[in-house]
């Protein structure tokens, strides 16, 4: 079936006199998650990662993705026909070195621009330019030769309260005036899901594991425009909206509004699609990011005690789950799938929960190796009482979004295991007990959890850490943790209140994943001559299976780090624990 579809678009190219076709990952919003309607690229390549982009030729075809993906995609893909492009790697070409070189005079490069930003539409339209090549950024090639294309997901949106946003809209959207006051902007458009969502104080569930939905925003100094799908408003939502002198218009009108206004308009290159930025002719455009996107990125003090209890309960379900998974490994039949499941039962457990914030990655063995690795029917396998399980999960509570990683040690494992087992631990430790100036980037930061790895000549091919948001995405910037800074510009200023995630990892190919990831909250240490110092809090509360741990590779410090941490863990957990797993988790002290 995949080679049929590729073969139809590379036809229907042929047809229409289109040289290279683009089809990115991402939805008109720029979301990295997205329905399974807008999954152009996925149904063409039958690669399912979450980011790449492919470029189809009539002959040929290329895969770019990062290094979370390189197993995965060379898995799925037919490389007989797709060439895998491994990004970041020496000597690969980014996409747009690779139409700076293959475009000739009259090559005509098509895509749907409402999958990609602005600001790359830009970019590939003055590469066109240079080449005297030929741009059609409104052609839906792949849209037209979808048979039984999956509908679009409408759901429901609904309010997400007070005592637990902290923030009122009105005073949200005061900053955000503000915000535009100093750029000289009279509007700004917002395009951006969780800006909007957060915004608003409004939740949906369009997007599978992510509580948004489908919306424009437009602000002028005196009024508000929501654009969504008014079917999905209930009379109370509604009601409260024109409340708020917020006027709401159908989704399907952004369009022909963004082609009526005349202002100065801010908006976020990044996130505002490339059709959408062409319609707003008649303005003068004033490019720069969300202010919506810091703002929401600090969490206030109400969100932060709702963040805290949040992980209370995900730490009471994960523990539980542990102490299940290690007392009756090799005793009863398990799966990947079916321990998945059972970790699922045990949030479901939780107050306030109100499912995954991604798809679960229960990986065993070898298969975590695969970062982003998701079980199949077919890929599934029995756990047995050896080796290592890593598991990456998360949840959405109405107070706040989690996201966790344990590699658990099912029985025997090498000293090649046991050793880098240990050094992942050390690195997530370090780079939570750093103590920073204000006005450290996550890029000033992200050597501290590299170090013990990079003195072995050893690395993982991404980033240590994301920004996390509260009841939003699981990833969402502008704070990260990573070496080099990247097109995304995930790169900014630490500030108490932000939450980021810390999961360094070791992925040896056809062996064996580690990973170990605890989120942390940024907060103030202290204020003296030299300025004001910042250190990180554990937000997640899960005991580091101590079985991996070889504890000759560590320090008196990280000896320490590791006891105080598994000490915190208990000291808060233990309360909500049976006396079995009281008992259990007081083995997992050091």
């Amino acid at each position: 079936m995949l080679k049929t579809n590729l073969s139809k678009l590379q036809a229907l190219m042929k047809e229409q006199k289109i040289t290279y076709y683009l089809i990115p990952s991402e939805d008109p919003h720029q979301s990295e998650y997205v329905d399974d309607y807008f999954k152009c690229r996925q149904f063409i390549s039958g690669f399912t990662g979450s980011a790449g982009t492919l470029v189809v030729g009539t002959q040929n075809c290329w895969l770019w993705t990062d290094g979370r993906y390189f197993t995965q995609a060379e898995q799925q893909i037919d490389s007989s026909r797709i060439r895998l492009m491994r990004q970041g790697v020496d000597g690969v070409p980014t996409i747009l070195e690779f139409l700076e070189e293959q475009l000739n005079e009259g090559d005509v490069l098509g895509t749907n621009g409402l999958f990609i930003s602005a600001d790359y539409g830009n970019k590939i339209a003055k590469i066109i330019k240079h080449k005297k090549a030929t741009f059609q950024p409104d052609l839906t090639l792949v849209e037209e030769i979808w048979d039984n294309r999956p509908a679009i997901t409408k759901m429901p949106i609904y309010e997400h309260e007070l005592n637990y946003t902290g923030e009122t809209y009105e005073s949200k959207l005061k900053k955000i005036r503000t915000a535009m006051e100093k750029q000289g902007a009279n509007s700004f458009f917002l395009s951006s899901l969780p800006d909007i969502a957060w915004l608003f104080n409004l939740r949906g569930d369009d997007i599978l594991c992510t509580p948004l939905f489908y919306s424009y925003a437009w602000i002028t100094t005196e009024k508000s425009y929501l654009f969504v799908r008014q079917t999905c408003l209930s009379a109370a939502v509604l009601q409260s909206l024109r409340e708020k002198q917020v006027t709401v218009l159908d989704y399907s009108e952004i369009d022909s509004f963004l082609s009526e206004q005349h202002s100065l308009v801010l908006l976020d290159p990044n996130y505002v699609n490339y059709l959408h930025y062409k319609r707003l002719f008649k303005c003068k455009i004033i490019c720069d990011e969300n202010p919506t996107q810091l703002l929401k990125a600090i969490k206030n003090e109400i969100q932060i005690a709702n963040l805290k209890q949040c992980h209370i309960y995900d730490g009471v379900a994960v523990t539980k789950f542990m102490y299940w998974l290690k007392t009756q490994i090799g005793k009863i039949p398990m799966t990947e799938r079916s321990v998945s499941e059972h970790l699922e039962e045990e949030r479901k457990k939780q107050i306030d929960y109100t499912g995954p914030s991604f798809d679960t990655i229960c990986a065993y063995k070898e298969h975590a190796a695969m970062m982003h690795y998701q079980s199949t029917e077919e890929s599934d396998v029995e756990l047995k009482p050896e080796g290592m399980l890593l598991i990456d999960s998360g949840g959405q509570y109405y107070g706040g979004t989690t996201d966790i990683t344990r590699t658990f040690i099912l029985g025997p494992i090498s000293n090649e295991e046991r050793h880098h087992f240990s050094l992942v631990c050390k690195s997530m430790l370090l780079l939570a007990d750093v103590k920073f100036l204000f006005g450290c980037r996550g890029s000033s930061l992200d050597i501290v959890a590299r170090e013990p790895l990079w003195e072995e000549g050893m690395d993982y091919r991404c980033g240590t850490g994301h920004g996390v948001g509260y009841f939003l995405g699981v990833h969402e910037g502008p704070n990260a943790f990573r070496w080099r800074t990247n097109p995304e510009k995930m790169d900014a200023i630490l500030q108490p209140g932000m939450v980021t995630t810390d999961e360094p990892g070791v992925y040896i190919p056809g062996k064996y994943g580690i990973r170990t990831e605890n989120m942390l909250l940024c907060k103030k240490q202290r204020q003296n001559e030299y300025g004001a110092f910042l250190e990180f809090e554990p937000l997640t509360l899960v005991p580091i299976d101590l079985d991996g741990i070889d504890f000759s590779l560590f320090n008196e410090k990280e000896k320490a780090l590791l006891s105080s941490y598994q000490k915190l863990v208990y000291d808060t957990i233990s309360p909500y624990l049976t006396p079995e797993e009281t008992k259990w988790l007081k083995t997992q002290l050091c």
